[in-house]
């Protein structure tokens, strides 16, 4: 998707308007009060105006240094414990059901592993607080020729103008975003009425394994279905991958 159409889907996290210009070789985004947003080989960058903390800080630090190992850590882990990535992945991947045309958006995208799975005649998004995350999906698409936007962004201050996709999900990151239920609230606003929408992450049990590690060990994790609004439909929860992970699935009115 060009730069300059990317104002039809987004607008600042407080809710203002967005409009696109271009000086020269640069292209940046800015609000009626003044406030612009820069491309970052083409990838818009938000939290240039978010002061980030807890977790968010923890963990964009933590990717940001990671990510260029992150998809060889996790395609050997699934290996072992599931044969190959998509052996794992397809597990709550094929929950999605995407029909052709649809607008996706992942929130938490990281390198982008799951996309190279989903149907590729959907126009696809991604939202990360990591910038060295996205820099990785964004090669990675370009190798598979696979068109997407990516935001960096918080998931609970989401740049996304309301009820904006046919499909909301978010595989990974989940458990240790500073405000869960705030990031519901903001999958269930970009998502049109009637849509499905998917959380999945770590189960406790797996997480139990690693209480020595400084990013865990001082976050328990709940079951998600504790933050959803009550006004949501067709909740299913179950564990897969022997107990490794959890998915949630349910639907906004």
């Amino acid at each position: 998707m060009k730069n300059d159409h990317i104002i039809d889907y987004i607008r600042t996290p407080s809710g203002e308007s967005l409009h696109f210009f271009r000086k020269g070789k640069n292209e940046y985004l800015e609000s009626p009060s003044g406030v612009k947003y820069s491309f970052d080989e083409g990838i818009i960058c938000f939290p240039v105006s978010i002061s980030l903390t807890g977790n968010n800080k923890n963990y964009q630090t933590m990717y940001d240094r990671f990510s260029g190992y992150y998809d060889l850590a996790t395609k050997a882990y699934a290996l072992l414990k599931n044969g190959n990535e998509r052996n794992r992945l397809m597990q709550y991947l094929s929950l999605l059901e995407i029909q052709d045309g649809d607008k996706v958006i992942e929130i938490s995208i990281g390198t982008g592993r799951n996309i190279k799975y989903l149907n590729p005649k959907a126009e696809y998004f991604g939202v990360d607080i990591s910038l060295g995350m996205l820099k990785r999906c964004q090669k990675k698409m370009k190798r598979l020729k696979r068109e997407i936007t990516l935001i960096q962004a918080e998931a609970e201050s989401l740049p996304i103008k309301d009820e904006s996709f046919d499909m909301v999900f978010s595989a990974g990151g989940f458990n240790f975003f500073n405000d869960p239920g705030k990031a519901v609230l903001e999958m269930l606003r970009i998502a049109k009425s009637g849509v499905k929408i998917l959380i999945s992450d770590e189960t406790e049990k797996l997480r139990s394994k690693f209480d020595n590690n400084k990013f865990y060990k001082n976050n328990p994790i709940k079951n998600p279905a504790e933050y959803l609004p009550d006004y949501c439909k067709d909740i299913d929860y179950r564990e897969i991958c022997d107990g490794d992970l959890y998915v949630l699935t349910f639907k906004k009115p």
